[in-house]
Order: C-alpha cells, then structure tokens, then sequence
C-alpha cells in the first residue's frame, strides 16, 4: 500500500514538474518572435499620394525604401485616405508572398480619415548583401478609387553589415 501511495506521489510530482517546464516553452513557441538590436530608423512622407482604383497591388507612390537591414525590421505607416475600402501590406525585396507580418490589412475610411499600421519583418544577407527593399503597397478590394491624401511610414532597423551602399 504505501509504495502504491509513493508511486502516485512520485507521478503527480513528474506530471505537475512536466506542466511546470512545459507551458512556458509552449508560450514561446507560439509568439513567433523576431529579434534583433534595432539602432537605426528612417523615415519618408509624402503628401501627393495620388489615386488608386482596380483590384491590382499598386506601391504607394513616395513611400519605398532601400535600407541596408539585418534581423527584425518594423515599418509603422500612417496614411491619410478617402474613397472606398482598402488594404495594405509591407513587401519586402520584390516577394508578394511573404509580405511583413501582420500581412494584408484593411481599412474602410468613413471620408477623408487617418490610420496608423505597424508591420515587422526579419532580414537575412541574400548573396552576401544586406541591402533589402521596403515597399508599402495598396488595394483597393472592391475596385472603388481610393485617394492617398497624405502618409508617412517609419522603419526601424539593425544596420547590416553585407555589401552596404
């Protein structure tokens, strides 16, 4: 009887030691975090945005950049827009697939209104280069015209080290 009782208390203890390694491995594992010794931004803003109408990616006239990047990246975007529904997305080097996470955003301006989006990223040297290409692009998912009245973006970056210009 008593090494039956042992055995269960031997067990609850390696199942609550198990639980208690367990969760916190899981939670990291779920967050999906970029890192990276951000130290450097740049930032860009236009107030002749034009116009967008079509169901096509357009880059927002004005707002690209080329940085020389490694690790995470975060761009905040802050556009001023009227007209019908739109989405936003951050592509990085050319690649539509991968946009930055949170990927496609959508806003639907109630007239001439202002929001603000933050996506991030991880960099990699491609070919021993560093130098990446930062392009906020927008839709118009319903084909309405959609005016860019005004925007800025922000992007905060670990300067790379890999063929820098």
């Amino acid at each position: 009887m008593r090494l039956l009782r042992a055995r269960r208390r031997l067990f609850l203890l390696l199942g609550v030691l198990l639980i208690v390694v367990a969760a916190p491995l899981a939670v990291i594992a779920a967050n999906h975090n970029f890192n990276g010794a951000a130290e450097r931004q740049s930032a860009k803003w236009t107030t002749n945005g034009g116009t967008v109408s079509g169901t096509r990616w357009h880059d927002v006239p004005g707002l690209g950049m080329t940085k020389c990047t490694l690790n995470e990246v975060s761009e905040t975007a802050t556009l001023t827009v009227s007209g019908g529904p739109v989405r936003f997305r951050v592509v990085t080097d050319g690649v539509p697939e991968a946009p930055m996470k949170p990927g496609i955003l959508r806003f639907v301006p109630n007239g001439k209104e202002s929001v603000t989006y933050t996506f991030v990223g991880n960099t990699a040297p491609f070919e021993a280069d560093d130098d990446h290409r930062f392009d906020l692009q927008w839709q118009s998912p319903t084909g309405a015209t959609i005016t860019l009245h005004a925007g800025a973006v922000n992007l905060v970056f670990q300067r790379g080290t890999q063929g820098c210009s």
